[in-house]
């Protein structure tokens, strides 16, 4: 019977720890997304002036491919 106790105790301590620390995480993340509110800029309607400048023409996509390979190549050190 004693060993029942504790062992019984001892699930109820972990399962309340466990509980505890989903509430903690929970909170941490909703106050985490209170910062982020506060910290995006508000987005307007209207596109902005350099976004269409942003754009890449569809003519390129050659040159893109060429980028592509050429930073995987410099990332694994393969020439």
């Amino acid at each position: 019977m004693f060993g029942l106790t504790v062992a019984l105790i001892g699930m109820g301590t972990v399962f309340f720890a466990l509980v505890l620390l989903v509430g903690v995480i929970k909170v941490q993340g909703y106050l985490v997304s209170l910062a982020e509110r506060r910290k995006a800029p508000r987005v307007s309607a209207a596109p902005a002036a350099g976004s269409a400048a942003m754009a890449a023409p569809a003519g390129d996509e050659g040159e893109v491919l060429a980028v592509i390979a050429a930073a995987v190549s410099a990332f694994s050190r393969k020439p």
